[in-house]
């Protein structure tokens, strides 16, 4: 496989561009339908920082995310760091409650529903999978990430979130 064939491959799936981020009132407007048996309180992500992932279980980079996903999850969870995965599958709960307990996810996933998909969402449309935003503790937007991010990146950014006072 040539060289840009696969960097290609592997930048991200779906469309280029992304209008992110746009605004700081994503985490009250995330779609109520939760998959699997990790029970969701929007009201529980107040004063942490939140990691919002927009995945889908098709996308290659999205899978390959996980591992950096579960490593946050390991070395931030107790020190005030929640996140969420937002699916962007077509066939929603179906294709995702199979996904969230074949990976043994230990965070909500919630489903995305036809307003998200169509890019209704408080930062436009999302044109490239995974896409990421992070919250501070205040619930102001600090990064944003559109397609593959460097993992040591992604954790310099919530060390600094989590450790900020």
């Amino acid at each position: 496989m040539k060289r840009w064939a696969l960097l290609l491959l592997l930048s991200g799936c779906a469309h280029t561009g992304t209008g992110l981020p746009h605004r700081d009132v994503f985490v009250g407007t995330l779609p109520q339908d939760v998959v699997g048996t990790v029970w969701f309180d929007r009201a529980a992500l107040n004063g942490n920082v939140v990691l919002v992932t927009f995945i889908a279980t098709w996308c290659f980079p999205c899978l390959t995310d996980l591992a950096t996903l579960d490593k946050l999850e390991r070395d931030f969870g107790s020190k005030g760091f929640k996140q969420v995965l937002v699916g962007m599958d077509l066939d929603g709960r179906r294709m995702l409650e199979p996904f969230a307990e074949e990976y043994k996810l230990r965070y909500p996933v919630l489903v995305g529903d036809d307003r998200l998909r169509s890019g209704q969402t408080p930062f436009g449309p999302i044109r490239e999978l995974p896409a990421r935003v992070l919250f501070d503790r205040s619930g102001q937007v600090i990064a944003a990430y559109s397609g593959i991010v460097s993992p040591s990146e992604l954790e310099r950014k919530v060390r600094e979130a989590v450790e900020a006072k």
